[in-house]
């Protein structure tokens, strides 16, 4: 007797759930009879308690499921914000480097030039000394033979 309630139940909450899958109303389905539309509605209602239990199931999965997405995403974040910042230092180094090369070349050019510009200056200065000596010599044999001719008239008087 228990076996022929439960099968009868069982056949009309597979029919409740067939409905409720089709998109039909069990009550509009079941009009003929009374006590079929309430058996109808229990059905519905147990089967609509055991689909929610299994949708609260696959929304619990879901949403495991988006958190390992979104940890996965924040991982692959954390990934190119790491790339990101590896390039970033990249290129300000090769920045520095470049800077410094540019920096160092110009001290040298520099250099090279001060070293022209005493070079030039150092010769400028011996020719000008060369040029006081030889003008000094020649006054002093000019000098020294004004004297000798002087002092040769001297003699002769």
């Amino acid at each position: 007797m228990k076996n022929n309630r439960l099968m009868k139940n069982l056949g009309k909450a597979a029919v409740a759930a067939t409905l409720l899958t089709t998109s039909v109303s069990p009550v509009l389905a079941a009009t003929e009879n009374k006590t079929e539309v309430k058996s109808n509605k229990t059905a519905a209602e147990s089967s609509s308690k055991k689909t929610s239990s299994s949708e609260s199931s696959k929304a619990s999965s879901s949403s495991e499921a988006s958190k390992s997405s979104s940890s996965a995403a924040s991982s692959s974040s954390k990934k190119a914000a790491e790339k990101s910042t590896k390039k970033a230092a990249k290129k300000s180094t090769k920045k520095a480097a470049k800077d410094t090369k540019k920096s160092t070349k110009k001290a040298a050019k520099d250099t090279k030039k001060a070293a022209k510009t005493t070079k030039k200056s150092t010769k400028k200065a011996a020719k000008n000394t060369k040029k006081a000596a030889k003008t000094a010599k020649k006054s002093t044999k000019k000098a020294s033979a004004k004297s000798t001719s002087a002092s040769s008239t001297s003699s002769a008087k």
